[in-house]
């Protein structure tokens, strides 16, 4: 069935995300100033920006788990850690180049929006590719419990990350 109540709450996922944007906005200030002051307060509002993302993205994939008997079951799942590591450096190659090349700055500026709609790709790249991982490793979990233990980790590999690289 294409619309199902499952449908319904995706599209409330993706509202709620669109909302949590317009926050991000409201804080921007906080949130520019967070990884150049490196304390625990302001890096805060990073980490909120980023759990609370990565648990709307679960919500969704999870949602999606519930209305589609094929996911994660396609065979293309076992290869899924190299295709999004291969997706993730094309995709990263194409935003450095453009960063150079193009006045993306200009562009940032005037569609703020732009920032926030990347931080949800490569944060939904990184969540599909710990679930992956997961998908490979720990085949007897069920769907939904795959996507919960990706949500764990990729929440706690970017705390994780923002803690100590900017000590490194």
């Amino acid at each position: 069935m294409f619309f199902s109540k499952w449908t319904l709450f995706q599209v409330v996922i993706l509202f709620c995300m669109a909302i949590m944007v317009f926050i991000a906005e409201f804080f921007s200030a906080e949130i520019s100033t967070a990884f150049s002051s490196g304390t625990f307060a302001s890096l805060s509002l990073v980490i909120s920006f980023i759990f609370f993302g990565s648990s709307l993205i679960s919500l969704f994939l999870i949602f999606h788990s519930k209305k589609s008997d094929r996911f994660l079951s396609h065979p293309l799942w076992n290869k899924m850690p190299i295709l999004i590591i291969f997706l993730f450096t094309l995709s990263f190659i194409i935003f450095m180049v453009a960063f150079f090349v193009f006045s993306i700055e200009d562009f940032v500026l005037a569609n703020r929006w732009f920032v926030y709609l990347l931080a949800y790709y490569f944060l939904f790249l990184l969540n599909i590719f710990v679930l992956s991982i997961i998908h490979k490793v720990k085949k007897e979990l069920t769907k939904e419990k795959k996507v919960e233990l990706s949500f764990v980790f990729t929440v706690l590999g970017l705390i994780l990350l923002i803690f100590f690289i900017p000590s490194i």
